[in-house]
């Protein structure tokens, strides 16, 4: 999919710790994705929204549910364009992928750095997520987050392959 006329966006890097967000660096101007927002739907038991207000912060719930086994906080944040994966698939489907990822995204500090691209959707922006302290050490995850309708943020896709690849011999 192109995009005929790209909005213009600059690029942020942002570092993640235990103590805080911190921005690093301003890089370039990049062609981004619009969007628009509406009301939100609920999701959970405490009737919080489902999906994030923003593509960073779904990127970023993500990983802090991965990496303290919070499942629900993961699962609030994981669908597409149609809202979260749990409406469509089910609470334990849904949890079990979310278990599986959590065991292989645990890391001890994480910097994103958007790379948004127009082939991706005039909605979608990529996220290319540094980990540090991964079992396979310092690896990039690349992560991509989608708006639903109602202009809440989910994580759609992400590629594991630098967490899950086996060594060449």
């Amino acid at each position: 999919m192109e995009k005929d006329e790209p909005e213009r966006e600059t690029l942020v890097i942002r570092s993640h710790t235990k103590h805080g967000t911190v921005t690093r660096l301003v890089v370039a101007t990049l062609a981004a994705a619009s969007l628009s927002g509406c009301s939100a739907r609920t999701s959970g038991q405490d009737g919080s929204p489902a999906g994030a207000s923003t593509s960073e912060m779904a990127v970023q719930e993500f990983l802090y549910g991965a990496n303290a086994d919070e499942y629900p906080r993961m699962l609030n944040v994981f669908g597409t364009e149609k809202g979260p994966a749990v409406d469509r698939f089910g609470v334990t489907d849904v949890e079990q992928r979310m278990i599986f990822l959590a065991s292989i995204l645990k890391h001890e500090t994480f910097t994103m750095r958007q790379a948004n691209l127009a082939q991706l959707g005039p909605d979608r922006v990529r996220w290319d997520v540094s980990l540090t302290g991964t079992r396979k050490g310092d690896v990039v995850v690349p992560m991509v987050t989608v708006p639903d309708g109602d202009g809440r943020w989910y994580v759609e896709w992400l590629n594991l392959d630098a967490l899950t690849a086996s060594p060449v011999p």
